[in-house]
């Protein structure tokens, strides 16, 4: 079975790419330096993917909301029915099963 050659990678189209939101960037919106402060204090990390969430306050507000519900079963008390090793058992099945490199 014959099959078309490879592009090299620099002539593929790229993925699009979204702004980071940062806390210590002037031009960042105070409503999503609000959203980002109150991940800070919850104690959950600011991840890249939650900064270019922020581009969406409301997405980002959602997403967060979603989080809270799974992982602090909506009390915000930190709750979880899984020990810290299932929950990484868990994540690394999820990663194998889905073929993830991430």
């Amino acid at each position: 079975m014959d099959r078309a050659p490879r592009r090299p990678r620099r002539e593929r189209e790229s993925m699009a790419r979204l702004p980071l939101e940062h806390e210590n960037d002037p031009a960042t919106d105070p409503a999503i330096l609000d959203i980002l402060d109150r991940i800070a204090a919850s104690g959950f990390p600011k991840l890249n993917v939650l900064r270019a969430l922020a581009n969406k306050p409301a997405a980002l507000e959602g997403f967060m909301g979603f989080i809270n519900a799974v992982y602090n079963n909506g009390t915000g008390a930190g709750f979880s029915s899984l020990t810290p090793k299932e929950t990484e058992l868990a994540y690394t099945t999820a990663t194998v099963a889905n073929d993830c490199h991430y």
